[in-house]
């Protein structure tokens, strides 16, 4: 039963990061302006932080290396966003 939920929350968790990475990925590839990546990015910052709320706070209950692995991506993956954000917007 714990794998289980362990299992789900990892899924889960890497779900709202690869729907974050395509819409943001959207974003950038939309020439002309810059209102639909600054939207995208809002938009992707926010499933990664409810990804790392999740996983943060099912290790808590529950310490496992694989959770501090998907908060280490997720963080990852909020640098490297906010890294070509501010490179479009110079």
């Amino acid at each position: 039963m714990k794998e289980n939920k362990v299992r789900k929350v990892i899924i889960m968790a890497l779900a709202g990061a690869l729907i974050g990475s395509l819409l943001f990925i959207f974003g950038v590839s939309v020439e002309g302006s810059l209102w639909p990546m600054i939207i995208n990015y809002m938009i992707a910052l926010m499933l990664y932080m409810a990804s790392f709320l999740a996983v943060f706070n099912n290790n808590k209950q529950d310490s496992q290396a694989l959770y501090k692995y998907v908060m280490i991506v997720d963080i990852g993956l909020i640098l490297l966003i906010t890294i070509v954000l501010i490179s479009k917007l110079i």
